[in-house]
């Protein structure tokens, strides 16, 4: 029996990296796992761009009720430079690419979780999942767009999940907050740099290990820290 019996989940960006792995989990838990991709990469993946709130709502119409929802598409800002870490200076950011990196990450979570929250509100249950980034705790200059848009989204989980939590609603919303994971993104010369730093470089299989402890634990509008071997809560002192 697996954890997941029964449960339908849609991932979206889960053609590859953190979303492959963790659909690959999910599945292993006994799940019916749903994939959405901006670029489909087999005939059973769902086209989806999630900065577009109508081929959200067009989505979430052509599926079952999902019980989880794991809002993991995102990119890093077009235009960075592969090789170094700090490579992209804000004067060098075009307009185009912080749209590109805004609607990606921050308007596919904001439409996301809007799109999906009416059906788990109605059956009275559901988890919703947010790839950050450590990128959304701390500030790196190394991609300055890319760090402001995982900050906003751990903002919208903390906000949303305390929102819920109050009004007694049993959907609870998580954020994933990974250091440097073994995915294309830091692919080729990024890769050894980091290494060489002696910062760790984390499997995709540990984040999906987050994951399932994310979905055991519930804890609304929480952050879970992966690094290294260490995968935790992350807790901030309750000034309201």
């Amino acid at each position: 029996m697996g954890t997941l019996d029964a449960k339908t989940v849609l991932v979206t960006g889960g053609s590859s990296g953190i979303g492959k792995a963790c659909v690959s989990r999910y599945r292993a838990e006994g799940a019916t796992v749903f994939v959405a991709d901006l670029h489909p990469r087999s005939s059973d993946e769902l086209a989806l761009d999630v900065g577009d709130p109508a081929a959200w709502a067009a989505l979430i119409e052509s599926l079952p009720p999902l019980d989880v929802v794991h809002l993991n598409a995102g990119i890093i800002t077009p235009g960075r430079t592969i090789g170094a870490i700090p490579a992209l200076p804000l004067t060098d950011v075009t307009d185009d690419a912080y749209r590109s990196t805004m609607s990606a990450n921050v308007d596919g979570v904001f439409f996301g979780a809007r799109a999906v929250l009416p059906s788990m509100t109605e059956r009275g249950r559901g988890d919703i999942i947010v790839t950050a980034s450590i990128a959304g705790l701390v500030g790196l200059g190394g991609d300055i767009a890319y760090t402001t848009t995982k900050h906003a989204v751990v903002g919208l989980v903390k906000s949303l999940g305390s929102s819920l939590a109050q009004q007694g609603v049993d959907v609870c919303v998580s954020a994933l907050c990974p250091g440097f994971v073994d995915t294309p993104l830091i692919a080729g010369a990024v890769h050894d740099l980091v290494a060489a730093m002696g910062i760790p470089i984390i499997e995709p299989d540990r984040v999906a290990e987050a994951a399932m402890q994310i979905l055991e634990v519930r804890a609304n509008g929480s952050q879970w820290i992966v690094w290294d071997d260490t995968i935790r809560q992350h807790l901030e002192p309750e000034l309201l």
